[in-house]
């Protein structure tokens, strides 16, 4: 995943990210759209802090800020937003920490 100039698109998530940027301060939403862009090309992994979710092989934590995360899942070209929100409510971050 992420290779080198190859380019990802959101394929799901889009109501989820309505919503959440509907309530967020400006500054969140500046710093999760510039993680978003980083995922659409790929410079994701030197950009920001990424964990494998332990529990879905296709899933990944970017970790947006001190108090943001965003989840994804993703294919070969595509990717989806399957959370965002702070660190306590990310579903299975506590155990993607522990395996690091």
């Amino acid at each position: 995943m992420f290779e080198g100039g190859k380019h990802f698109k959101l394929d799901s998530g889009i109501d989820q990210l309505e919503a959440w940027a509907a309530k967020a301060r400006q500054v969140q939403k500046n710093h999760l759209y510039k993680a978003l862009f980083a995922v659409t090309d790929g410079s994701v992994f030197t950009t920001h802090g990424v964990l494998q979710d332990t529990e879905n092989p296709h899933a990944k934590f970017v970790l947006v800020r001190e108090d943001l995360v965003l989840k994804i899942r993703y294919s070969e070209d595509a990717f989806g937003i399957l959370y965002i929100g702070p660190l306590e409510g990310a579903p299975g971050l506590n155990l993607a920490l522990d395996a690091t």
